[in-house]
């Protein structure tokens, strides 16, 4: 293929974080497709020469779409994306309630892989990567998955499957997610093996009958966001010069700007009460780690809401960030200042490089940085991809 680059197309794209990982890694987005406006927008100025549109992919056939970004068939090598959790196709619809019942099968944002697969099948991509929530594999007890693969092998892909912890590869967050790939034409993939071991915790390794850890230790939460700019409470101020740091991480190294200055060092602002529960608490706790005349200064239902509030630990890799975040931020407390992280601590806490700009209101941001992919994940799967093909 010479030097030509490899071309992706981007579904369910949300802020780009596989995208990201695939345009480190030398691949083209060519395309993506994303129905929420401002995360179109954060992909669009994050990936100018894609042709980013907004619209919602189930009302979007992939002629409609081939139509209007001039991306024709077989011009596609990888197709990508996370369609919602909750979803699969309308195929077989009848057959799965007779199955399983009324109720939540009849919900229509569980259909959601249909469309995904309609543009799988009209590209014919050399290679396809969806990612999930782990509990895919068992909701509806394992009906949709079983009925995902069927689908995956009727359009004519081979499927592999893998849950992979993204701290294993480098990346300073505990996030377990899903990864179904599909090959054709006998292009084999084999998902990679971790970079990076996290003690005593459990091992991606095993799955991989390799019971020697790698020597490189976890990323951890110092890593990520040890060399930022020192922002406060409800901080506003977006562009923010580097700290001074002659003791930088590799990770550091590789996530900061050539330029002397970072985005999105936006932070909301906690309540008071709030703030002072956060004094009291030392890096790592949760809230029920708490005297209960602490935790009566700011109380919730404590049958319910025992790690509501929670510290991070700079020693150690971030626990998921969740679109959540967007909401208050407590699971997120900063691990030595009395505030919550902002936008650029937590996508860097994702391994988004400091070049990439979220846009939108900081609850808008937020959100996009939680419902991402990592992009050094997906930077890995990228590398695999390219050995597979």
């Amino acid at each position: 293929m010479g030097n030509k680059k490899l071309t992706v197309l981007d579904l369910f794209s949300g802020a780009g974080g596989l995208s990201s990982g695939f345009s480190s890694a030398g691949f083209e987005i060519i395309g993506a497709i994303e129905k929420t406006p401002i995360f179109c927008k954060t992909h669009d100025l994050n990936n100018p020469n894609s042709f980013s549109l907004c619209d919602d992919i189930v009302g979007l056939p992939p002629k409609e779409f081939s139509k209007k970004s001039g991306i024709k068939n077989g011009k596609v090598d990888i197709v990508i994306g996370g369609p919602p959790c909750q979803s699969f196709s309308t195929i077989g619809t009848p057959k799965l309630n007779s199955l399983a019942g009324k109720g939540g099968l009849t919900d229509p944002r569980n259909y959601m892989f249909k469309p995904y697969l309609d543009y799988v099948d009209f590209y014919k991509p050399k290679l396809f990567i969806i990612e999930n929530v782990p509990a895919l594999q068992t909701k509806y007890g394992g009906l949709l998955f079983r009925h995902l693969l069927e689908e995956v092998d009727r359009i004519g892909y081979n499927s592999k499957v893998m849950v992979l912890n993204a701290a294993e590869y480098g990346v300073p967050q505990t996030r377990r997610r899903l990864f179904i790939v599909g090959t054709q034409n006998g292009a084999e993939f084999e998902f990679p093996t971790p970079t990076h071991h996290l003690g005593e915790e459990e091992s991606q390794n095993d799955f991989f009958n390799d019971k020697s850890k790698p020597k490189i230790k976890a990323t951890v939460v110092f890593d990520a966001i040890g060399d930022l700019p020192n922002v406060y409470d409800g901080c506003r101020e977006d562009e923010l010069p580097y700290g001074i740091n002659l003791n930088l991480t590799q990770f550091q190294l590789e996530m900061r700007n050539s330029e002397n200055f970072v985005k999105n060092n936006i932070c909301r602002m906690s309540n008071e009460r709030a703030k002072k529960i956060f004094s009291y608490m030392k890096q790592g706790d949760r809230y029920m780690d708490l005297p209960k005349r602490i935790r009566n200064i700011l109380p919730f239902r404590e049958d319910i809401f025992h790690d509501r509030l929670k510290r991070l630990d700079m020693t150690k890799p971030s626990w998921t960030v969740l679109a959540h975040i967007g909401m208050d931020g407590y699971m997120y407390i900063h691990p030595t200042k009395d505030r919550t992280l902002s936008v650029r601590e937590a996508a860097r806490i994702q391994s988004f490089h400091d070049s990439y700009v979220f846009v939108g209101n900081m609850r808008e941001q937020y959100i996009q940085v939680g419902n991402a992919v990592p992009p050094l994940l997906a930077k890995t799967l990228a590398n695999s991809v390219l050995e597979a093909i």
